[in-house]
């Protein structure tokens, strides 16, 4: 424990321990862009409240997962996926692989070529949702839908993960209003 104080790790404060000045900068090294946490997150927690579920923007950042900002109606939340592979089969990960541009992301070979092109070309229609049915965590459905910049790249992928083994015939409709919502907001934000 010494040798954490001596680092800056960690600071001690009558023989209590907090987070220290390289930990804290450590953990601030990935930050979401403040305009895009700003303009989802009302239509994220309102999708949290009317789905009953845990809703989030999230983006796809040196292969991971990052959460832009995330609500959940009740205290559980879903499990995290680590390795390209299991991202990729997420709604959420084959949402932010198909939104980038031809060449630039090597894709994961849990899916075909074939697979990817047609995933490619049906998330850029205007109520794009892609949808998992417990293909990553066994009792979990997720249903995603992609976030567009005004410039017309994708800014992530709002996602609800449900604890269901079926998806609500209703969800994706919602998951792309509230896509939209956040589009609209982006928009305005950047005076266009």
């Amino acid at each position: 424990t010494e040798q954490l104080v001596t680092l800056g790790a960690v600071e001690c404060f009558d023989r209590r321990y907090f987070v220290g000045p390289r930990m804290l900068r450590v953990g601030q090294r990935w930050q979401p862009d403040p305009l895009l946490r700003r303009c989802a997150q009302g239509p994220v927690h309102t999708l949290a409240v009317q789905s009953r579920a845990m809703a989030s923007l999230r983006i796809l950042h040196e292969r991971r997962l990052r959460y832009v900002c995330a609500a959940v109606p009740r205290g559980y939340a879903v499990a995290d996926h680590v390795d390209a592979e299991s991202i990729a089969r997420t709604a959420t990960g084959r949402v932010l692989f198909a939104a980038q541009p031809v060449g630039s992301v090597e894709l994961p070979d849990c899916w075909t070529q074939r697979e990817w092109r047609k995933l490619q070309d049906s998330v850029h229609d205007s109520h794009a949702t892609v949808i998992d049915h417990q293909d990553a965590v066994p009792g979990i459905c997720c249903v995603s839908a992609p976030v567009w910049w005004p410039d017309g790249t994708c800014a992530g992928a709002v996602t609800v993960s449900i604890h269901s083994n079926d998806v609500p015939a209703s969800l994706p409709i919602l998951l792309s209003h509230t896509a939209c919502r956040i589009e609209t907001a982006l928009q305005q934000a950047e005076g266009r």
